[in-house]
């Protein structure tokens, strides 16, 4: 046992760099299994495919950043894929049925996912709910909510679009991925240069000893439960404008995608470590697969079983790290 917990604590040690080592490999192994065998022009290694994984996995992606701080701080959120949802919804319906402008209803959208991330910080600080089945409370109201406004229905933002939108002269299409980088960039610095990613990582290792030390534990977990929720809602309103779309449906089990992304990106379900940078490429990561598999026959049926395995295997030697000795 010793010999595998070590094992584990070198694995916890380097997870960011393996999860940048899983992606390269993951890259080169596609590469060669997908590779034309008649010359003609390679399906998944060009510049193309490579646009669209990025467009993809940033929908993860952005909730994932959300999920590494959340889960770096010892708790759990189950509501992004109804958050998403709800905020495509409400950018659906303001822009398309009350004619609102494109920038209010993003705005109104960005701000389900405040008060459904205010709901749950009060739930889990207030209510002293188990984040667990805060955020599954949170998460059946805002997925209801969706339902109710749209009574079936799913807004099509596209047919008010112009056809070559293009906020500040970049196609819509590579916003996701933008947007996924700056956030990445800023919640990373956040981590590791401020004060309050040192007291999320604090609170997720031991709540009691950060309490002593002075930490203001409450004012931590509405940091990240209200980010979390505001991350989600942004990951709506890029589907909602980019994808043309707002759906009461959408993103149905993103929860597992978000935080499968954040823990083979680093984040300890223990608590107290977590990887913005490392989430980030855990969500690539799975795009990459997705859409790999798709060009494999039969392929694409696997990716829920290779997900699942990966997430609990790192969580297995996560927890041997993580043990203390007898």
């Amino acid at each position: 046992m010793n010999r595998w917990r070590a094992a584990a604590q070198r694995t916890r040690l380097i997870s960011g760099w393996s999860a940048a080592l899983i992606l390269m490999l993951e890259l080169i192994f596609f590469t060669i299994l997908l590779a034309p065998r008649n010359g003609g022009p390679h399906t998944f290694a060009n510049a193309a495919n490579f646009a669209l994984i990025l467009k993809y996995s940033s929908i993860y992606g952005i909730g994932a950043i959300a999920a590494a701080m959340i889960i770096g701080a010892g708790g759990i959120d189950l509501a992004p894929g109804a958050v998403i949802a709800l905020a495509s919804v409400v950018t659906g319906h303001l822009f398309v049925i009350e004619q609102w402008s494109l920038w209010r209803a993003c705005c109104a959208g960005l701000f389900t996912g405040f008060a459904s991330g205010t709901l749950a910080a009060t739930l889990v600080i207030a209510a002293r709910l188990p984040s667990f089945i805060a955020t599954l409370g949170v998460m059946g109201i805002t997925r209801g909510a969706a339902f109710l406004i749209t009574e079936g229905r799913f807004y099509d933002l596209s047919s008010r679009l112009p056809a070559a939108t293009a906020p500040l002269g970049i196609a819509l299409s590579a916003w996701p991925g933008l947007v996924m980088l700056a956030f990445a960039v800023i919640f990373h610095v956040v981590m590791v240069h401020t004060a309050i990613g040192r007291h999320i990582l604090a609170v997720g290792g031991n709540e009691q000893a950060a309490r002593y030390a002075g930490v203001r534990v409450a004012r931590v977990k509405a940091f990240v439960y209200v980010g979390g929720g505001v991350l989600a809602a942004l990951s709506g309103v890029v589907i909602a404008v980019v994808q043309g779309q707002g759906k009461a449906d959408l993103a149905n089990g993103y929860e597992l995608d978000i935080i499968a992304a954040a823990v083979v990106g680093g984040a300890s379900l223990s608590g107290g470590r977590a990887s913005v940078v490392g989430a980030v490429i855990g969500s690539l990561i799975f795009g990459v697969l997705r859409n790999a598999l798709t060009q494999i026959p039969g392929g694409t049926f696997a990716d829920r079983l290779i997900l699942g395995i990966a997430v609990l295997v790192i969580v297995v030697m996560d927890r041997i790290a993580t043990r203390k000795p007898a």
